[in-house]
């Protein structure tokens, strides 16, 4: 009797790991299967392009390092080292200008949405100036550069919560490069 019960217990424990096996193997499969292996799917070449052309008077502006009250909007963000220059810094004002909507009818709704990913747009800003070296900012290109980057994150970002690339530009009012 005492073998019997033994071969049961065991044969129960093994069909019980058995399901909890296969029931992980149908969980690991079924995630896997919505997460994108690629890197690069989230990219903003994938987003829809501009839907319109924005005439001036549609077009809206935030500073994204602008105290409470409008005034300042200067950061500084350190460069990556370069053998020639160690410890190198950007002192620069971004500016987002953004499609506000026909006759500016989403000028609130994608102000309030501008300002709920503003910490996202900062760490944007800090990742690449830190990926760029003091050589890379001083090429005559590099601010070109740097508008089209950002502009292509911002939008990424923003891509999450709409559909449509507001994003017009990004504006650098102050660069200085030390």
């Amino acid at each position: 009797m005492q073998g019997k019960s033994l071969y049961a217990v065991l044969l129960s424990i093994i069909a019980v790991l058995a399901l909890a096996l296969a029931v992980m193997v149908i969980f690991l499969f079924t995630t896997y299967n919505r997460i994108n292996p690629n890197p690069e799917a989230n990219n903003a070449k994938d987003l829809p392009q501009q839907t319109r052309e924005v005439p001036p008077d549609e077009e809206s502006r935030i500073n994204l390092y602008a105290g409470e009250d409008g005034t300042g909007g200067d950061a500084i963000f350190n460069l990556k080292a370069s053998p020639a220059h160690e410890n190198s810094f950007l002192k620069a004002s971004v500016t987002i200008v953004f499609d506000a909507g026909e006759k500016k009818k989403h000028l609130e709704a994608r102000t309030d949405l501008m300002k709920d990913c503003e910490g996202e747009f900062k760490e944007a800003c800090i990742e690449y100036f830190r990926s760029q070296t003091f050589e890379q900012l001083s090429e005559d290109t590099a601010m070109e550069k740097a508008r089209d980057a950002l502009k292509d994150k911002f939008n990424s970002i923003l891509s999450k919560r709409i559909d449509e690339r507001i994003i017009i530009r990004v504006v650098f009012e102050g660069w200085i490069i030390q």
